[in-house]
């Protein structure tokens, strides 16, 4: 139940919000109804801070450039996409990457935007700890790299003498890597096995035993995102 207490509160804080994006230089209005419909204050304070994290980007940007991406239709729609998804990160690194994403959108040219779009969504799609996941399997990818998973909270094994919450744990865990294997962002690699024969079968998952790495989609997610792999 609201009163109007709340309802003033409220649109002092859309409008002191709307009066910070405006004082970012390329942006204006754009964003305008977005800030109008996040609430809390926090959620509008990291739209704010990824308008200037952006207008540091097109800033860069050769000007003739950055006056073409903020005319195109498409690519303005790609910024408020990387808008209502910061609205919900919880972390500035997350804000620094949904950046990464649009400003290397803004970028490419007018038939590539619309495809190049599809990956902002990708990204809207998993959540922090799927992204540290999936990074670290591309810098497994390819190498001997037992460090990658090192930042990765990876709960100990399942076995008979865990208790419960070990189980429910390693479950936990799991979704997160078959989310990111549905996504196509990471693939199972089946050894080769002689003709007439199958692969072993995997009780855990009810499938074949296969080992799991990054796909070329996630590579290419993971590179658009900033970060560097070494194949």
């Amino acid at each position: 139940m609201t009163d109007d207490l709340d309802t003033n509160a409220k649109d002092r804080l859309v409008a002191a919000t709307r009066g910070a994006l405006s004082a970012v230089p390329f942006v204006g209005g754009l964003l305008g109804e977005l800030v109008a419909e996040v609430i809390p204050g926090q959620r509008q304070q990291r739209i704010v801070s990824y308008l200037r994290l952006l207008e540091e980007r097109i800033a860069a940007m050769e000007s003739g450039e950055a006056k073409a991406a903020l005319e195109s239709p498409e690519k303005i729609d790609l910024i408020e996409r990387g808008g209502y998804q910061a609205a919900r990160a919880t972390s500035a690194e997350r804000i620094a990457r949904i950046v990464e994403v649009v400003s290397r959108g803004l970028q490419t040219d007018e038939a590539e935007i619309i495809r190049r779009k599809r990956l902002i969504g990708l990204l809207g799609e998993i959540d922090e700890d799927e992204a540290a996941i999936l990074a670290a399997f591309g810098h497994s990818y390819g190498v001997s790299n037992p460090g990658a998973f090192e930042g990765i909270p990876r709960p100990g094994p399942p076995v008979l003498s865990a208790g419960p919450e070990v189980f429910e744990q390693n479950k936990l865990y799991d979704l997160g890597v078959e989310h990111l294997l549905r996504l196509g962002l990471l693939e199972r690699r089946y050894s080769h096995v002689k003709k007439g024969e199958l692969p072993d079968f995997d009780p855990k998952t009810g499938g074949f035993k296969g080992m799991l790495q990054v796909s070329f989609l996630g590579r290419m997610l993971l590179r658009e995102m900033g970060i560097e792999l070494r194949v």
